[in-house]
């Protein structure tokens, strides 16, 4: 089982569920790392656009 984040309530949790808000947690792992990643170009390009 793997640790999750609610980012509405910036809490971490088992459940796949927030138990404070009741919306949907995802991951709070980063994606593994592969220097052939065919969608890196992309997130980068996200992250510079919401640095803005």
């Amino acid at each position: 089982m793997k640790i999750k984040y609610c980012k509405n309530c910036k809490i971490y949790t088992l459940q796949e569920n927030c138990k404070k808000c009741g919306n949907a947690t995802s991951s709070a792992h980063p994606p593994k790392f592969s220097p052939l990643d065919p969608y890196g170009k992309y997130r980068r390009k996200l992250k510079l656009e919401a640095e803005k």
